[in-house]
């Protein structure tokens, strides 16, 4: 039987981001307001430009430096940083998480391979649980697709299969490695409505507790 290794997204993947970042939204209009929570944001989308990745301490940053103390002083700015380093990811988790990773555990090698910010990245993994869940194997990158060959000789397998909901890096991905990985598209978040006309993944599903119904030798390439 082949060695099968699970590669985890978080984002809209195990965790409903979207959810989240409303949530948060909520928050910030409290302690800011409509004006500052919305250049908060503005920044956040700089950034992201900028680097090509979410970069929430770098977002947070830029605001205290381009925000006067009268209009926001050190207190609430300190306020603002612990909302986001205190968020309670566990209860954005989508439903039927912790069995899905405990069944895939059965299947074969669970591993997180994330991308983004590395400090709010982790601070998500670890406070809502999921690395526990997969043992501690957890990998984070800038760029996650970049680091294939990396990521394989960390947890090596027979096999690969990607768990996303991005079809850009799953496209990338496959053409990487094509023969040696499984796409497996999870139609959550906002990227289920931006999918390419070139996209099409080994395996879809609607949600990422579907996978609770898939064995093993699913998993693999037809002969």
């Amino acid at each position: 039987m082949s060695k099968l290794v699970f590669w985890l997204d978080i984002d809209n993947t195990l965790l409903d981001n979207d959810y989240a970042k409303d949530d948060l939204d909520r928050h910030l209009q409290v302690e800011l307001g409509q004006d500052l929570t919305q250049r908060f944001w503005d920044l956040y989308e700089e950034v992201r430009k900028e680097k090509d990745i979410v970069d929430i301490p770098l977002a947070l940053q830029r605001l205290r430096e381009r925000t006067p103390l009268a209009e926001m002083d050190e207190q609430t700015y300190q306020h603002i940083h612990s909302l986001f380093d205190n968020y309670p990811f566990y209860d954005a988790l989508y439903p039927n998480v912790i069995e899905t990773l405990q069944h895939l555990n059965t299947q074969g090698t669970t591993v997180i391979v994330s991308d983004g910010d590395l400090y709010f990245q982790a601070e998500k993994i670890f406070s809502s649980g999921l690395a526990d869940l997969v043992q501690g194997r957890v990998l984070l990158y800038a760029h996650k697709q970049q680091h294939l060959e990396e990521t394989m000789q960390r947890y090596p397998g027979d096999h690969y299969i990607m768990i996303d909901d991005k079809p850009e890096i799953l496209l990338d991905s496959k053409r990487l490695l094509d023969g040696k990985i499984t796409t497996v598209f999870v139609r959550q978040g906002k990227y289920a409505a931006q999918v390419p006309e070139d996209f099409q993944p080994d395996i879809a599903v609607d949600h990422i507790g579907d996978l609770c119904l898939y064995e093993a030798l699913q998993f693999l390439p037809r002969s």
